[in-house]
């Protein structure tokens, strides 16, 4: 928040200043975080370098896992967004 934007008889809240650093850093790696295993899943089906019950096995828990850390990306992002909705912007001069 521009300090210039401020109420009259408003400071700027630190927490909120705290918040918005936290979700502009979140939602800008989300992509990465949401895709990270991404490059081992598609190495392992796409090359013969693994093969047989056991890898098929460990493709499976990757793919689940992919899944988990997807939703888990999700929600980080939408805890500090309710967070950052619930905060105030400036809190009243005492």
């Amino acid at each position: 928040m521009d300090v210039t934007t401020l109420p009259p008889g408003h400071v700027a809240n630190p927490a909120y200043a705290a918040l918005f650093r936290a979700y502009t850093a979140a939602y800008g790696s989300i992509d990465a975080m949401r895709e990270a295993l991404g490059p081992p899943n598609k190495t392992l089906n796409a090359t013969d370098a693994w093969l047989g019950p056991e890898a098929r096995t460990w493709g499976g828990d990757l793919v689940n896992n992919q899944s988990t850390l997807r939703k888990a990306s999700d929600q980080i992002l939408w805890d500090i967004y309710d967070r950052l909705y619930a905060t105030q912007r400036s809190l009243p001069v005492n």
